[in-house]
């Protein structure tokens, strides 16, 4: 168990490897457009958390990030991405936990639920609202997966970094 000043560092660390990623979706990413869709790193975000410290705290990592996103991004509903991202951060713990070791294979196979469970949430809005979406929410989940799986690598390689530093005497 990490003490509580090795705790508070090693969360200001990940806090920190989240802001570059929100610096580099908002300065970056946000004026690319591959097949249609801009690439989004947030999914990534919290599933490669969730897949190096667990459930749990990548539930709760998935929590704050939603609230951020959510403040700071349009989305079909208020909340969209608070309810979406604890989920995420729970399959990746319980992925990397039960299937797969940490990694970079395992970032990439967490990140895919992580799309799915996103645009399938937001399908099912779009339903609720009275749209046909199934046939576009499947193409746009392929399309955007497609562009943003890349982005699993730095991803994975800056929250490892994280990891190792902070876990060193476990």
């Amino acid at each position: 168990m990490l003490a509580r000043s090795a705790t508070i560092f090693k969360w200001s660390l990940y806090a920190g490897a989240t802001l570059v990623f929100f610096l580099l979706q908002g300065a970056l990413l946000q004026r690319i457009s591959l097949w249609g869709v801009i690439p989004f790193c947030f999914p990534i975000l919290a599933a490669v958390l969730g897949m190096y410290e667990g459930p749990l705290p990548g539930s709760i990592y998935g929590l704050a990030l939603g609230v951020l996103c959510d403040l700071l991004l349009p989305a079909a509903i208020p909340c969209f991405y608070t309810l979406v991202f604890p989920a995420v951060g729970l399959c990746a713990g319980l992925i990397s936990q039960s299937l797969l070791p940490a990694g970079f294979v395992c970032a990439a196979a967490c990140s895919l639920p992580a799309f799915f469970l996103t645009d399938l949430f937001h399908c099912l809005v779009l339903w609720a609202q009275g749209h046909e979406a199934w046939a576009a929410g499947a193409w746009l989940f392929l399309r955007e997966t497609c562009v943003s799986l890349p982005l699993c690598v730095p991803a994975a390689a800056l929250f490892s970094a994280v990891f190792r530093r902070t876990h060193l005497d476990d």
